[in-house]
């Protein structure tokens, strides 16, 4: 008859958790997916670029303010032209991807760090970050999974019975990873040099060969890609501007502050505990040790999963690519290893001293984090985050407004105002976008567009992605409402997640 602790054993040893939380990470993703949410701000101005252009037009500067991966930008123009011009069509891709980054974390996590694997997979499926990018009109879930297949794919090729195959294929993901995914240079660049220097020291110089034909072959890859779309993109002053805080200082002691907060980013990313101080702590603790266990372990593993953040640190520091937000998704998965493994190092060293405090630790931790985020998962389930919504409203207007009405559009909703706008009829001479005029505050600009609307009847202001007004405190929707209210008067109001229509007479 088996003990309590050999069934937990065999438990944590089958496939059967692991899969069941691969399953909840995909429903997860299936659930917001569905929920169909109106495209954001810079979801907008990408979509609309997508739209306008052809695709040679894609591989020019983007308007708006927008860079994305030309490969990327190629796969959503193929489906729009496939299959139509709806955002949950765009969004497709990203919803792949983010499905197939679940299943490789865990295929990774299982061979290869085996004692962890449970915890990172869990924290994968329901980090609400990760389940938000594979919804969204973005690169940024297509980087997490491209960063996850090359791990997977160079490990194979690190075996002592590794094939010829094993390299063609990495080969091949490589060559075109660079086009749609830009963190994928990084990974790749550690991959080389650790299969380079690999197969040179230890005599295979057959597969050495393979491995200087793979950097051959990459190198061309990112040479190509740089000279088509990526030289307008590390030369866009606007958008170097924008994300000048992103970039690393040095020396380190020159800002501190910069590298605390983008570790903490990082790791709001990785994990849903930042808010407990207690967690945070935990899962530092599981990164540093893992790092040493790795390196004890393995060291070509350890430098595969580790080199890619001294890459992408040195393009920081020449500010090539910013690491804040976002943009780091990619660096997720690799966290995620890093405390997989130094969860399991915990488990095992436990383990030699005391089996059931090994069992305790290794069932509590997970339990604790479920524990911690349970509420918000659940309530995220139920009621998809839904952002700046403006479908509803723009569907509103349109079965309300008279034929002589006017609507005027927020600058700030502009964007995704002007992607929908076609589908809902909103179009024509008496639709009026607000300017967004960068010398003036927003709350001023709105004074001065809406002073030349008076004297109309009914006009309809459509607000959503309200930016700061300018000094403005508390809910900044009140600062536009009040001075409508000074010479107007408010007819009919209709609201959704982040969006809003008034109906206005604006004749004294």
């Amino acid at each position: 008859m088996q003990t309590i602790s050999s069934r937990i054993k065999a438990i944590v040893k089958s496939d059967s958790i692991g899969w069941l939380l691969v399953l909840l990470g995909i429903a997860l993703r299936l659930r917001q997916y569905i929920a169909n949410r109106s495209f954001w701000h810079d979801e907008a101005n990408l979509a609309l670029n997508l739209v306008d252009r052809t695709f040679s037009g894609l591989t020019q500067p983007l308007d708006y303010d927008q860079g994305a991966p030309i490969g990327f930008l190629f796969i959503e123009k193929t489906f729009i032209t496939l299959m139509g011009n709806k955002d949950y069509i765009l969004r497709l891709f990203p919803l792949v991807s983010g499905l197939t980054a679940i299943v490789l974390i865990y295929l990774v996590v299982r061979e290869y760090f085996k004692e962890g694997g449970l915890l990172a997979t869990l924290i994968f499926s329901i980090s609400w970050t990760l389940v938000y990018y594979s919804s969204e009109l973005k690169q940024y879930s297509s980087d997490a999974m491209f960063v996850l297949l090359l791990i997977y794919l160079a490990f194979r090729c690190l075996k002592e019975d590794a094939t010829l195959q094993d390299f063609l294929l990495l080969g091949v993901a490589g060559f075109f990873s660079i086009w749609i995914s830009h963190p994928s240079a990084f990974v790749l660049a550690g991959i080389g040099l650790v299969l380079f220097f690999d197969k040179l020291i230890s005599k295979k110089y057959t597969v050495f060969i393979w491995a200087l034909g793979l950097g051959f072959a990459w190198a061309a890859s990112f040479a190509g890609t740089y000279f088509v779309s990526l030289r307008y993109l590390v030369t866009d002053q606007s958008l170097e501007n924008y994300w000048r805080h992103g970039f690393m200082p040095l020396p380190p002691w020159s800002n501190w502050d910069w590298y605390t907060k983008a570790y903490l980013s990082l790791l709001s990313t990785t994990n849903p505990g930042l808010d407990s101080g207690y967690f945070l702590f935990a899962c530092s603790a599981f990164i540093l040790i893992g790092i040493a266990s790795i390196f004890l372990r393995d060291r070509k593993i350890a430098l595969l999963i580790t080199l890619p953040f001294v890459i992408a640190s040195i393009a920081s520091v020449l500010q090539k690519y910013p690491l804040k937000e976002r943009f780091m998704l990619f660096l997720v998965p690799l966290v995620l290893i890093l405390i997989a493994e130094g969860f399991g190092r915990i488990y095992l060293l436990l383990n030699k001293w005391n089996h059931r405090l090994a069992i305790g630790v290794y069932a509590f931790v997970p339990l604790w984090i479920i524990w911690i985020w349970c509420g918000s998962v659940y309530f995220n389930f139920i009621n998809p985050p839904l952002g700046d919504h403006v479908k509803p409203v723009m569907e509103y207007v349109e079965h309300h407004m008279a034929p002589n009405d006017i609507v005027y559009v927020y600058h700030g909703a502009r964007p995704s105002f002007n992607y929908y706008a076609s589908f809902y009829g909103l179009t024509g001479d008496n639709v009026l976008t607000g300017l967004d005029l960068a010398d003036a505050p927003a709350l001023t600009q709105f004074y001065k567009q809406i002073d030349r609307l008076a004297g109309n009847d009914r006009v309809w202001i459509l607000f959503s992605h309200i930016v700061d007004c300018g000094g403005c405190t508390g809910n900044m929707a009140s600062f536009y409402i009040q001075y409508l209210d000074q010479f107007g008067k408010s007819i009919d109001h209709f609201g959704a997640s982040g969006a809003e229509v008034f109906l206005y007479d604006l004749n004294p």
